[in-house]
């Protein structure tokens, strides 16, 4: 069986999602498993507009972005503005169309809406002869990710299952699976080693802060914040940008603890086994992680939009709190590390709101496989 999994560089998450899946179909016997970047498919300007400009603006605008988001979340277009916008899909991605009938896949998974869009007119002629899902890679459906096409659509939660069928997509395509996460982020990790090798040779509570792609000076704020809500270990993740970590490496660390600064790190599974609660952004992967992980989450800053509404899930969950800036943040933290009761029940919460298996699910539900593993 001959498996596509699709995704598109707009925000690492759609990325990471494709990767958990691909994880998930080695494990499949029979099944021949690739994963393509739908951009990479298509002109480099179209390309640059459509990631650059998504990525410039949640970081550099994300007011605008989430008006955007709100205004948007609505029917799809029908009409001559839906015929023009598949009149340019149709010369845009001929290349790609070319290269997936090449590729002869028996099923098709797509972490982004952007190749159901593109599929749309075809399947709707019966002339895409495999099997197709969508998998929404946040806990909230934008009218984006409204695709009746689809023969499957996968949700993070039965709310959004609800929500999907009231806008129109037959109920026995929606499945409500989780959001596919690394096979890591499912098997127990021995703590005390991770901690050891990390250098952390006690029981003083570890705080994980992420989120490089926010900006210096935010990333900044936050780990100053972590570092001084009390006697702790701060673990510090600047991503792909070198720059904060030069920035990150400079800082004191906290009174009786430690800080230790990382650029891309591939151990996340790690890091959040040896931390206590995450100081981070509110990402669909990144919420699925954590809540695998059985770590609170102290969202700060969320981009308006999904991020939001991520936010809104984990704190209905028991899972996490969300901070208002550098002050809110250092206050809520210590009061949290104060409170190791309260921190216990937000660490059930999280392991209770969990799928760390939905990568398994999904292809399982998508390839007939039977039940996952």
């Amino acid at each position: 069986m001959r498996l596509l999994i699709l995704s598109a560089s707009a925000g690492a998450g759609h990325t990471r999602a494709a990767q958990a899946l691909e994880a998930a179909a080695r494990e499949i016997p029979g099944v021949e498993a690739e994963h393509w970047d739908v951009l990479a498919h298509v002109d480099r300007l179209y390309r640059k507009a459509y990631a650059a400009g998504y990525l410039a603006m949640v970081d550099r605008a994300p007011e605008l972005w989430g008006a955007f988001y709100r205004a948007s979340d609505r029917k799809p277009p029908r009409g001559l503005k839906e015929k023009l916008v598949h009149a340019f899909d149709r010369i845009e991605f001929a290349g790609f169309r070319d290269a997936v009938q090449m590729f002869r896949p028996d099923a098709v998974v797509a972490t982004h809406f952007l190749p159901a869009q593109v599929f749309a007119p075809a399947r709707r002629r019966g002339r895409a002869r495999f099997r197709f899902g969508l998998v929404v890679t946040d806990y909230d459906v934008h009218a984006f990710w409204v695709q009746p096409g689809a023969d499957l659509t996968c949700v993070a939660t039965e709310e959004l299952r609800a929500v999907l069928v009231d806008r129109g997509v037959p109920s026995d395509r929606v499945v409500a699976t989780g959001i596919p996460i690394l096979p890591a982020f499912s098997v127990p990790n021995d703590r005390r080693m991770i901690r050891a090798a990390l250098g952390i040779r006690d029981e003083k509570p570890a705080i994980l802060v992420m989120g490089g792609g926010s900006g210096v000076g935010s990333m900044l704020d936050a780990v100053a914040a972590a570092r001084d809500a009390g006697n702790v270990h701060v673990l510090a993740v600047a991503g792909r940008n070198p720059a904060l970590e030069r920035r990150l490496r400079t800082l004191a660390p906290p009174a009786g603890g430690t800080l230790t600064a990382f650029g891309f790190v591939s151990n996340v599974h790690e890091l959040m086994a040896a931390a206590d609660l995450a100081v981070t952004k509110s990402g669909g992967l990144t919420t699925s992680e954590c809540l695998a992980s059985g770590l609170p989450m102290v969202v700060r800053d969320p981009i308006p939009g999904q991020e939001e509404r991520n936010c809104d899930y984990v704190l209905e969950a028991g899972a996490g709190i969300r901070t208002h800036g550098a002050a809110s943040l250092r206050y809520k933290l210590g009061a949290l590390l104060a409170d190791p009761a309260r921190l216990a029940r937000m660490k059930a919460a999280a392991r209770g709101a969990a799928r760390p298996r939905a990568a398994r699910e999904i292809l399982a539900r998508l390839l007939g496989t039977g039940a996952p593993a």
